[in-house]
């Protein structure tokens, strides 16, 4: 198998065309054809089916794909890699979910330079879930993710308050607390599944507990949440303080109170998590992150 080959099947699968793929790729089309053919023999199953609209991955085809990203991911950072051992040094990937605060993960790049200068890390941001796939596949060295996963040596780091952030002129900008009560008739935004742990069933469940009705507006957080939000004419979004400051930085924060069927809030917990055996390095970087989450940043 060759790198070159799962770079032809993935161009393929994306143009779902021979023909397109092999113009991409300034190749002849049998030529094209033979090297996916190759590849099928190599992983004896097939990756692709012609159709009337196409070329369309099969189910093993799906499933290489999808771990495809990684791996070229992976190629494009070799020379990171190389270079770092090649000045003595030790590189540690880690993964990076949303809604860190970023002033922790400030003072942790600040600490681990004092602390272990022989030790350099290369961040890739992912949700838990992709984490934990990237763990057990070795793509990362450490993962920072928001639930204990059992497979992994877990260590918890930090927890963070969950709250709703609401627009300055809202009634509950006055608020100390807010309940899942007070978002009747409300239209609130909060985080796509897969993204914290505070899944799409259990803020729907916690609504239904208050009598409230609440619509619901499950987004993928990025740099346009803002603009997301106010195209959506919502009245508030269920976040955490960091998340509210740096995407909705002039609205109000206002802590949520409610726990769920089983007593748990819904705040949002961290752990470090990785894969025994981990080399020294790994658990000293550990160390240094219990240590920051012990100080203001937690």
């Amino acid at each position: 198998m060759e790198l070159r080959q799962l770079s032809y099947f993935s161009k393929v699968a994306e143009a779902r065309s021979f023909s397109k793929a092999a113009a991409i790729l300034h190749m002849t089309q049998p030529s094209l054809s033979r090297q996916i053919m190759a590849l099928e023999r190599e992983l004896g199953h097939a990756l692709l089916i012609r159709t009337p609209q196409g070329v369309e991955p099969t189910p093993a085809g799906v499933g290489l794909l999808s771990h495809l990203d990684s791996v070229f991911a992976q190629v494009e950072r070799i020379p990171e890699v190389v270079r770092t051992a090649g000045n003595e040094l030790r590189l540690a990937r880690i993964g990076v979910p949303q809604g860190l605060p970023q002033d922790w993960g400030v003072a942790l790049l600040r600490a681990l330079d004092e602390r272990l200068p022989r030790v350099r890390v290369s961040l890739h941001e992912a949700t838990t879930e992709e984490q934990r796939q990237l763990l057990q596949h070795g793509m990362i060295d450490l993962g920072l993710l928001h639930t204990a996963a059992p497979e992994l040596t877990c260590r918890f780091l930090l927890t963070q308050r969950m709250g709703v952030a609401v627009p300055p002129e809202s009634a509950l900008a006055t608020a100390a607390t807010i309940s899942f009560a007070q978002l009747d008739g409300l239209r609130v935004m909060a985080h796509a599944a897969g993204e914290v742990d505070v899944e799409v069933s259990r803020v729907q469940q916690l609504t239904e507990a208050a009598g409230a009705e609440t619509e619901w507006l499950f987004r993928r957080f990025s740099e346009h949440s803002w603009l997301i939000a106010l195209a959506s004419k919502v009245d508030g979004v269920l976040v955490t303080r960091t998340s509210a400051r740096r995407h909705l930085p002039n609205w109000v924060w206002v802590p949520v109170t409610d726990r769920d069927a089983a007593g748990d809030d819904l705040d949002i917990r961290t752990w470090a998590a990785w894969r025994d055996p981990a080399p020294s390095h790994l658990r000293e970087i550990v160390d240094v992150m219990r240590s920051v989450a012990d100080s203001d940043h937690g």
